[in-house]
């Protein structure tokens, strides 16, 4: 189950301090490499970009660990004994994540700025400089490992690089058309994320739960998507080679095709010089195409839609199906086909409309499916769509013939993939970094960037992030980088903290222990360890981890006790009960930390915070308005100094189950029950 989806929330909230179960391990990264490969070879509408992500962030985890183990095994464990802790785990976490972006791009410096503004929730300089080196090293591998060559060029080795005759260029009246691009991108990206959500909800509560239902889930929409891919194409009409040079004429009149004002592919304009077929062709849109019965012509024209990646999808030689030209490809084939320049017209405005229309929803519910798939291509396809209509009604009702450069629907099915992808997933610099790598069109910075954050703020106006969506969807704790201004000052640590808390002494009976760790009803992480002065009360000694507490009781050889001092932490995180709330988050967003102990002046326990108890309480600051939320925060004020009675055996990690303060208890218990 770990290895379902594209990993890419999960990691995110793993850099955040969350722990998801099984998210890390060897199991989780070959059924993510096994499962990435037959979905994108089934032609699903998904992408592999997440996925890489993921086993980037597995690799980076796994040499760390690798690393570890076999300094231990030659003598050597104190060599890397500093690298044993959750910060460095993390570290090598986000280098691996932002290396995955790197190979899955081509896009380096997009890698970097992807861990930057995404992933990392706490960075310094150093850490930038780490995964920099790391995203420089996974660029320059890949391209020896698909290239072969010692001869380095970035020119070659960009994913929607184009041969053209010209140079693309717009006017500065043009950026009101980028906005108002980036405002549609924003609107549908929205729309994207409702409809994802949705349908994840529902695959939750319906489908989850049972695992045949996943596997004819998976069925159902592996046989759905083969059916539109087969037979939609065929209700499509077949395409003559004149649309491939229809723009040169149609709306600016030239009666020859060599005016730079237009764009060609190198391809086609080598057709229409004359170089590969003399007898063929010539430059006058009179006798164009010309003697369309010749062997040579229909050869010709064959080689030049593969040469395009047109494809013919049952029509008649030397014509071509526009809606198979998008569905009989790969899914980055098809992006690039959208993207494609200097073929104005090949694809009509009906062809795209309907063929983002179907895309739209097959992505929409094939996202979140148990398999391993990632939904990049799906954003770049559905915003190259609209972005590519974009551009045909620009040319058709906008730009005046006379005195001005054609817009070329390619470059605006461009502009329109970052549009949808920041209105979905509500990234900007890596977004424009990114675009502007995989296509080497440097001269459109400008308009990327207005249609970036276009999109990113009509977006935010409507809905929440897709990824940050699906990360309480899935109930993986995230904290965000930012307060609620009315938390800063009427909310402490007293109350958000778990109240009611069952630890272990020093010294624990075994039979205590498995009793505790085998009630499900605890499924909890981190455990106080206590003693009572002579007051009665309880003294913080330390914490200790299930994990240790398993691999304890796992090595025991006998005995009625263990001595849980040998292996508990010490020197825990504390604060006190009047700790502001501000403070103690900002303890847990930089410090990557899972919980904190609450602690008075003498060192007695009061309680314990955790990352859900954080959340739950800005989740409920959000939701609740002002004078709601103070009475509630007054409620529980002036508790903290009755002593609490610390109940030996519970686990309190701020799941289900813990008794939190006043804030979090409005929150889980139902206004009839509370």
């Amino acid at each position: 189950p770990a290895a379902a989806g594209s990993g890419i929330p999960e990691v995110i909230g793993y850099l955040n301090g969350s722990s998801p179960a099984r998210l890390m391990n060897f199991t989780t990264m070959l059924g993510k490499i096994v499962g990435v490969i037959c979905a994108v070879g089934a032609g699903l509408c998904v992408g592999p970009e997440g996925p890489t992500i993921h086993i980037g962030a597995l690799l980076g985890i796994g040499i760390l660990h690798l690393c570890i183990l076999v300094s231990d095994k030659i003598g050597m464990g104190g060599f890397l004994k500093q690298l044993r802790n959750d910060n460095d785990e993390r570290n090598f976490v986000a280098c691996g994540a932002a290396a995955g972006i790197a190979a899955a791009f081509h896009a380096p410096i997009g890698g970097v700025l992807f861990a930057l503004e995404e992933a990392i929730s706490f960075f310094t300089s150093k850490m930038i400089s780490r995964v920099y080196l790391t995203c420089a090293v996974a660029y320059y591998v890949l391209y020896f490992l698909e290239d072969g060559s010692a001869t380095f060029d970035s020119s070659t080795f960009t994913e929607f690089q184009l041969d053209l005759t010209c140079h693309i260029s717009y006017y500065a009246q043009d950026i009101f058309w980028f906005a108002l691009l980036g405002v549609f991108g924003g609107l549908l990206g929205s729309l994207f994320n409702k409809l994802v959500i949705t349908w994840t909800k529902m695959r939750i509560k319906y489908i989850n739960p049972k695992g045949h239902r996943r596997l004819a889930e998976a069925l159902f929409i592996v046989l759905l998507t083969t059916i539109v891919i087969t037979f939609v194409p065929y209700n499509y009409t077949c395409t003559t080679p004149n649309q491939l040079t229809k723009h040169t004429t149609k709306h600016f009149g030239f009666d020859t095709y060599d005016n730079h004002r237009v764009c060609m592919t190198k391809e086609i304009w080598d057709k229409l010089s004359g170089q590969a077929c003399p007898n063929c062709y010539n430059h006058t849109k009179a006798n164009w195409p010309a003697n369309t019965e010749d062997e040579e012509w229909i050869e010709s024209i064959e080689d030049l839609y593969e040469s395009l990646k047109i494809r013919r999808g049952g029509c008649p030689k030397g014509q071509y199906n526009e809606m198979a030209t998008l569905f009989y490809v790969s899914g980055h084939t098809g992006v690039g086909n959208l993207f494609k320049q200097g073929v104005y017209e090949y694809l009509s405005a009906g062809t795209i409309l309907g063929y983002g229309i179907l895309y739209f929803m097959l992505a929409g519910i094939t996202a979140g499916m148990s398999i391993a798939s990632g939904l990049v291509v799906p954003m770049l396809t559905i915003g190259g769509c609209l972005g590519r209509l974009w551009g045909l009604f620009i040319n058709a009702y906008v730009k005046d013939p006379s005195d001005s450069f054609g817009a070329d629907p390619g470059t605006w099915a461009m502009l329109g993939a970052a549009a949808f992808w920041s209105g979905s997933g509500r990234v900007t610099v890596t977004i424009a970094v990114i675009m502007l790598e995989i296509t080497g069109k440097f001269r459109f910075l400008p308009a990327i960037m207005v249609t970036v954050i276009f999109a990113k703020w009509v977006g935010d106006w409507l809905t929440h992030g897709l990824y940050h969506e699906l990360l309480h969807v899935k109930h993986i704790p995230f904290l965000a980088d930012a307060v609620p201004k009315k938390m800063l000052f009427r909310v402490f640590a007293r109350d958000v903290m778990v109240r009611d808390l069952i630890g272990f002494k020093a010294e624990e009976e075994v039979t205590r222990l498995r009793q505790v760790l085998s009630d499900n009803s605890h499924a909890h992480n981190g455990f106080p360890i206590t003693e009572d002065d002579e007051d009665g009360q309880a003294v913080l000694l330390g914490v200790v981890l299930r994990s240790q507490l398993d691999n304890l009781l796992l090595n025991h050889k006998g005995g009625l006790k263990v001595n849980l001092g040998e292996v508990m932490n010490e020197t825990p995180l504390v604060v006190t009960p009047d700790m502001t709330f501000q403070k103690t988050f900002f303890m847990f967003r930089m410090m990557g930390a899972r919980h904190l102990m609450v602690v008075d002046r003498k060192y007695h326990l009061q309680g314990m915070i955790t990352r859900k108890d954080m959340e739950h309480s800005l989740h409920h600051a959000k939701s609740t308005d002002e004078h709601d939320f103070y009475a509630t925060s007054s409620a529980s004020q002036g508790t903290s100094d009755d002593p609490i009675e610390v109940d030996i055996g519970y686990a309190a990690m701020g799941d289900s189950g813990s008794k939190p303060g006043h804030l979090s208890q409005r929150l889980l218990v139902p206004d009839s029950e509370a």
